[in-house]
């Protein structure tokens, strides 16, 4: 109960500072209205430029662009501009949504659902007394482009690279109205979560009273 409260606090922060993406968050609502059920992070999918110190250098990575909508060739050719050091890649990565569940069973039960909705990568594991769900699609594309601020590929492939991502974010996010489709049953299953209603509501108060 304390862990879902701070966590529906944390999103409704976030999603007055429009630090969540658009499209998702009516599927993010409705994913935390579910009882036993609620989210840690997520992201409806992306695709960009990113720039890495050294492989599997993560923390220290920076996107010359990063959009969770296609991008332009003109887009991608105008952010390689901006590289200094470390590799080039363009990365085209999937929707995925961390969902913890309060039970065993309720786990199994967003495992199928991910699976079921087209999902492939969906996994869930038990971490600290407590069942996450790991929601993800195999639609995962990194291909190089240059390092140290010097672009090694012509612009035929940068097109390429480009429009193959831009068809694989596209194929990804057409799995999300399946996805919010069979939240909606499991809703119907599981019924709904007062916490949620509660919390919402009195956000929604702070947010009016902090403008008058």
């Amino acid at each position: 109960m304390k862990a879902k409260r701070e966590a529906l606090q944390s999103l409704f922060t976030a999603i007055r500072e429009k630090k969540v993406d658009e499209d998702i968050v009516d599927l993010l609502m409705l994913i935390n209205s579910i009882k036993g059920v609620y989210t840690t992070s997520s992201c409806s999918g992306r695709i960009g430029i990113i720039e890495e110190p050294d492989l599997g250098a993560k923390p220290l990575s920076r996107w010359l662009i990063k959009e969770h909508r296609p991008i332009t060739f003109e887009e991608a050719k105008e952010s390689l501009k901006k590289a200094q050091k470390g590799f080039i890649f363009l990365k085209s990565q999937p929707p995925i949504f961390h969902i913890v569940a309060e039970s065993l069973e309720i786990g199994k039960k967003l495992h199928e659902l991910g699976l079921a909705s087209g999902f492939k990568y969906t996994t869930f594991k038990a971490v600290k007394e407590r069942i996450l769900v790991e929601i993800n699609g195999t639609e995962y594309l990194t291909a190089p482009l240059g390092k140290d601020g010097r672009v090694l590929v012509d612009d035929e492939y940068l097109k390429f690279a480009v429009e193959l991502g831009n068809s694989m974010l596209i194929r990804a996010k057409s799995r999300l109205p399946r996805l919010k489709e069979n939240f909606e049953k499991l809703k119907d299953e599981l019924g709904e979560d007062e916490l949620f209603y509660e919390v919402k509501e009195k956000f929604l108060r702070n947010m009016v009273e902090s403008e008058l």
